[in-house]
């Protein structure tokens, strides 16, 4: 039993970096390290100016981080040894971490599925509360739940890569068969690394003035280029044959349809009229 000082609710502490401890329920599980380093570079400069939040436990007199693991990582990078931080005395402290982080927009997709489930495992919460709480949709509380249904592998790789969007993981959620979830998500992964291989090569190999083809398209606008683009996929969809496809293949290219159905209605709207 740790013998421990008495804070009050709300007030503004300056608390040693060494006694505040990672709770082991915060949302955040992946610290993206140029990110970090931004921050530690900030803090060297101008310090801490937004306070940590923290709490105490009742049993140990432990001080855990509520709201700002962030800030005390690049903190203790910049070798302060003490951070202002705000005392909060509530039991909805794994709330307040869960909006702090969303709403600063700082967890992955997979982060922020799994904080949401074990919220409401732990407070026996409907996905109306959920919403209420985060004011967000209920539909959109419920995709997000959704994630949580993918097999622990995926998770676990998704877990630390923000650059996996978060349509993608619900849209693999959606199959039924956690083996099919793998499947595409395989499918996803290798359609990105396929993407990415060619531009490798060509900046490897060419240069824009060596290239007539890079000249040529230098002459065309930004508009006729993504109308060619359109009109080449367009025909390739209209080609396609789901007669020759399996399963778990209609289901990935209807998920893929569907999000760039959302993409183009939402584009078409913001075309001037």
């Amino acid at each position: 039993m740790v013998t421990a000082e008495t804070y009050t609710p709300s007030q503004l502490y300056a608390v040693p970096l060494a006694e505040l401890q990672a709770d082991p329920n915060q949302p955040r599980k992946y610290l993206d390290p140029q990110a970090l380093e931004e921050l530690t570079a900030s803090v060297v400069q101008h310090g801490i100016l937004e306070p940590i939040l923290f709490r105490q436990d009742n049993n140990t007199g432990l001080l855990y981080v509520v709201a700002g693991e962030r800030r005390c990582a690049a903190a203790r990078k910049a070798g302060l040894s003490t951070v202002p931080a705000v005392f909060i005395d509530s039991d909805n402290y794994a709330e307040i971490a869960l909006v702090e982080n969303i709403l600063r927009q700082d967890l992955t997709p997979v982060e922020e599925a799994e904080a949401l489930k074990r919220l409401q495992d732990d407070h026996a919460y409907k996905q109306e509360d959920l919403a209420r709480i985060l004011g967000k949709a209920a539909a959109t509380i419920s995709e997000t739940l959704s994630i949580t249904k993918l097999p622990q592998q995926v998770r676990d790789e998704c877990r630390q890569d923000p650059n996996v969007p978060k349509k993608v993981l619900i849209g693999l959620a959606k199959n039924k068969q956690q083996r099919s979830m793998i499947s595409q998500y395989q499918k996803y992964r290798k359609a990105q690394a396929k993407a990415a291989a060619p531009n490798t090569r060509t900046t490897a190999k060419t240069s824009p003035a060596q290239t007539p083809s890079t000249r040529t398209a230098a002459k065309t606008s930004p508009a006729q280029t993504m109308v060619g683009a359109l009109e080449t996929v367009g025909t390739k969809v209209s080609a396609l044959d789901f007669g020759t496809f399996s399963g778990e293949d209609v289901q990935l290219m209807s998920n893929a349809m569907t999000g760039l159905q959302t993409t183009l209605e939402e584009t078409i709207a913001r075309i001037p009229k």
